[in-house]
């Protein structure tokens, strides 16, 4: 491959580097992290072909080599995992809002740390298609571009498992948080007070009264309720 010949990268990500392309839930903010993947792909690509028109070929291919697929990668599955764990703690809080649900019980309910890990870890495996494209890294032949070509349909077909993921993950949480915005109080206590209160209030009528016996610590009461004016 001549140095005037190294192609766009675009082409070859397909549905990855559509602007118009859009997640179905935009609160995750996943087409921001999808371009800018690309974007920062687009630019190895240009200082590879700077590279290569300076006759610089070791610096081209260090340029895309797979380290930089990888960390790429990596970097762009761990802010997803932040974007989907920070979106479903935003509708965990708006679901307890609507219900009024207890704070303190909330607490316990909402993404912790090790959410946030495990997460992590199955997106950054939806990238294995990735990795396997380049582990053995690149030839040093002139297959070397339609390597780089594989490995960027293969980023493509990542990012498709990686928004599968997303949307398992948000599916969960959104279930969580139906539960959460239908919750009630529980009547229980209020119908035990009320029963408590009924219950005193007839036991202090029939002692009053006369039907039980009064305990000493109620003739105050007693003396005091009977020097009403009843007639």
């Amino acid at each position: 491959m001549a140095t005037d010949e190294l192609p766009e990268i675009g082409p070859y990500l397909g549905r990855l580097a559509d602007a118009t392309r859009q997640f179905e839930d935009p609160t995750v903010g996943l087409d921001l992290i999808r371009l800018d993947l690309v974007s920062e792909l687009f630019d190895r690509t240009a200082a590879a072909r700077d590279f290569r028109l300076a006759g610089d070929e070791a610096g081209a291919r260090l340029a895309l080599d797979r380290n930089v697929w990888l960390e790429l990668w990596r970097t762009a599955a761990g802010r997803v995992a932040d974007a989907v764990i920070a979106a479903a703690g935003v509708q965990m809080e708006r679901a307890a809002y609507q219900s009024r649900y207890p704070a303190r019980r909330l607490v316990a309910l909402l993404p912790s740390a090790e959410d946030r890990a495990v997460l992590a870890a199955r997106l950054d495996a939806a990238g294995i298609v990735v990795e396997e494209r380049v582990a053995r890294g690149f030839s040093a032949g002139d297959g070397w571009w339609d390597e780089v070509r594989q490995a960027a349909v293969a980023l493509e077909d990542a990012w498709d498992e990686l928004e599968a993921q997303v949307r398992r993950e948000l599916a969960v949480w959104q279930s969580r948080a139906a539960q959460v915005a239908e919750w009630r109080p529980s009547l229980r206590p209020w119908i035990v007070a009320l029963a408590v209160s009924v219950a005193g209030a007839i036991w202090l009528g029939l002692v009053l009264g006369g039907y039980l016996p009064r305990p000493i610590w109620l003739d105050p009461v007693h003396r005091w309720f009977w020097s009403l004016p009843w007639r």
